[in-house]
């Protein structure tokens, strides 16, 4: 963070405190994350004014989220995390299959390569993905990068909406903690775990970190205090201004086909995760908000914040989506890594087999 980094910073801010409050205002879901959100993503693609947003500021907002989600982790939690395996395992094969279709038909429809077609399609895993994308020379690394930060931004900005609608459940309804030099000593250690986290490449560390820095503390009789209401805001103000200026104004340079097609592939796999959280919601007793976040791929840290902001159950919720994140990188990166490699090794036999006919 320089100095040169600061009006920018404070002009972001500013930006995303007006639009969370008026979101508050009209009665929005979330306000303080979709507010935020849309305030600098609007202002960032239909103005000259520069933004910034430090990610240090996300990944304290990611802290204090973790913090409430680690909470939720008690003994009880975990000993029924073991009836979920087999949906979690049945769900992410069915999101693979999707997954085959939609890249083959926008391989199909747009010209793309298979593998850019593939990488763009993953459900899930931006960090993870953009990195395996600037990894592939074969792979059109702004194409990967404008479908996954679309697809984060439609889940955020659509799923408090579609939670709204379909569960009971209302915000700020549970109990309220208080502010004391504990809670913020917890904090910093928990600020202290993500660093750790990050250090050994574990993904979303700054959420993680604290989830099980806490956790561990929860089931072994520590006292932790509960998160006073306006931490659990500026934690999404923190997170809605650096997820809206993800998406910026050269990223909208490319065809009106791609585009479309980015937004098409985003609205089927929140289409079917929606389809799928009835499913599940029936067949475990879950709430509509629970099921629904459980499935969606939208992310943990997003996904973990949005749960914890509406009481849904986050133990079931950041369970589903950790079996995600290790279902993508065990298995559906190595896969699509493979095939990018195929595709490549074929592209460079044709090659020297040209150069070598002429």
């Amino acid at each position: 963070m320089t100095y040169l980094n600061l009006y920018p910073m404070g002009k972001a801010f500013i930006i995303g405190l007006a639009g969370a409050l008026l979101f508050e205002f009209l009665g929005a879901p979330m306000p303080w994350l979709l507010g935020s959100l849309f305030a600098v993503l609007l202002v960032q693609l239909f103005t000259p004014v520069s933004l910034k947003w430090d990610a240090a500021f996300r990944n304290t907002g990611l802290v204090i989220a973790g913090y409430v989600i680690g909470i939720a982790f008690t003994l009880d939690a975990l000993h029924g995390m073991k009836q979920y395996f087999l949906p979690m395992l049945i769900i992410n094969i069915a999101f693979f299959g999707l997954f085959l279709i939609i890249s083959s038909l926008m391989a199909n429809r747009t010209k793309v390569d298979k593998a850019t077609a593939m990488t763009c399609c993953v459900p899930g895993g931006l960090s993870q993905i953009i990195t395996f994308a600037e990894e592939q020379k074969n792979i059109d690394l702004t194409a990967v990068t404008f479908y996954h930060v679309l697809r984060v931004l439609l889940i955020v900005a659509t799923v408090p909406f579609i939670v709204a609608s379909g569960s009971a459940v209302q915000p700020g309804t549970a109990a309220a903690g208080e502010y004391s030099i504990y809670l913020f000593v917890l904090l910093a250690f928990c600020y202290a775990a993500g660093m750790l986290f990050k250090k050994i490449n574990v993904p979303t560390a700054f959420l993680l970190g604290p989830v099980f820095l806490i956790m561990v503390l929860n089931i072994t009789g520590v006292d932790v205090p509960l998160m006073p209401n306006l931490l659990l805001h500026i934690a999404q103000l923190l997170i809605g201004i650096y997820i809206g200026l993800l998406l910026k104004k050269e990223d909208m340079k490319l065809t009106p086909k791609l585009i479309f097609y980015s937004i098409f592939s985003s609205a089927v796999l929140i289409a079917f995760a929606y389809g799928l959280s009835f499913i599940l919601q029936d067949l475990y007793d879950l709430s509509f908000s629970t099921s629904f976040l459980s499935v969606v791929p939208g992310g943990l840290d997003q996904m973990g914040i949005i749960a914890a902001s509406v009481h849904a159950d986050v133990t079931v919720v950041t369970a589903f989506q950790l079996f995600r994140i290790l279902f993508l990188s065990v298995f559906i990166v190595p896969f699509v890594k493979f095939f990018a490699g195929k595709e490549s090794r074929a592209e460079n036999t044709s090659l020297a087999g040209s150069s070598h006919k002429n």
